[in-house]
């Protein structure tokens, strides 16, 4: 499975379970060992339980693997490491408090 299809698995999952302010950073010239961060929020834990279980659940059907997930047992912030895609599921305070995309910021975002 080619990258840009992946990501585009990763940002439908997303949506689909209403996850807000979807972005995807392109980080292919940051040097870094994946290529793209995907970022949403949702208003509860238990919304961004519902999404991560989206995503794992698109991930795999389409063949995809994920290396790890963190963050499950709080569901305050969930990261799915998946190779070449890294997915980002906060609730909105945390993803205020946190300012990934302050940080990732200068990356320009991809277009899925």
């Amino acid at each position: 499975m080619q990258i840009e299809e992946l990501l585009k698995v990763v940002v439908d999952a997303c949506d689909d379970k209403h996850g807000y302010d979807i972005v995807a950073y392109d980080l292919t010239s940051a040097g870094v060992l994946y290529d793209y961060s995907v970022i949403c929020h949702a208003p509860t834990s238990r919304q961004v339980e519902a999404i991560a279980e989206e995503v794992r659940e698109k991930v795999l059907e389409s063949g995809a693997e994920i290396h790890s997930t963190e963050g499950q047992r709080e569901a305050k912030w969930i990261l799915m490491d998946l190779g070449d895609v890294i997915v980002n599921i906060m609730t909105r305070d945390d993803r205020e408090y946190y300012e990934l995309d302050a940080l990732f910021g200068k990356y320009p975002l991809k277009e899925v």
